[in-house]
């Protein structure tokens, strides 16, 4: 773990699935990370929602797809791979009278994962044995003792880092799948409503911006 970040706890990967880290400011609402580098308990409408995760809608498996980020590679002679930045899903998430309830159950993933912490700082590490490449999340909000306006910031700050294993040059992207759930949560499932995502770019920043011109 790079020694800039304080590391009070350490959770190997037998002890991952209850973990629920919340990223978010202070009376913004948060979204928790979870042991396996799940992002889980979406609680950004004003009220109450641990256990809640948006989703795309539609039928079928889209019920299924929810929040994530991807890594994917290539090395020089062309062969690629591709993981979902999260570790194994624990046991008990294969339960269920029809399958799997979990989100993102059928995408592949590392292998091994490693959580740390020491609040606000989460850190989770992914290692698979079948991959040329490690990857890390290192993930925070804005806390800052005695300062609310500081600890009250509506973010929190996600950074994956991925590492070559090998001693070959890899090409490596990351991408993010975030469907725009306004006008969904855990109470008022009715949906969304002339939804808009709209690309931002700015001197220092540049981004997608979420907006509902019907809810």
């Amino acid at each position: 773990m790079p020694p800039r970040w304080p590391v009070l706890k350490r959770y190997d990967s037998n002890h991952l699935a209850r973990i629920a880290l919340p990223l978010g400011g202070i009376g913004t609402g948060t979204v928790s990370l979870g042991g396996r580098g799940d992002l889980r308990d979406w609680e950004l409408t004003n009220r109450p929602a641990k256990g809640f995760t948006p989703r795309c809608q539609g039928s079928g498996w889209l019920n299924f797809i929810a929040p994530f980020f991807a890594a994917w590679a290539q090395d020089e002679g062309g062969q690629t791979y591709a993981r979902l930045l999260e570790g194994p899903l624990d046991p008990s998430d294969y339960e269920g009278a029809s399958g799997s309830p979990a989100r993102n159950h059928g995408l592949p993933r590392f292998q091994r994962a490693a959580f740390a912490a020491a609040y606000p700082f989460g850190q989770v590490s992914l290692e698979d044995p079948g991959l040329p490449f490690s990857a890390r999340l290192q993930a925070f909000n804005p806390l800052v003792p005695a300062d609310v306006d500081a600890s009250s910031l509506p973010g929190a700050v996600l950074r994956y880092t991925l590492r070559n294993k090998t001693d070959r040059p890899l090409r490596a992207a990351v991408c993010a799948v975030l469907p725009n759930f306004i006008g969904i949560d855990a109470e008022n499932p009715a949906g969304a409503s002339q939804n808009q995502n709209i690309f931002n770019e700015g001197k220092h920043l540049r981004g997608l911006s979420m907006k509902s011109a019907g809810v």
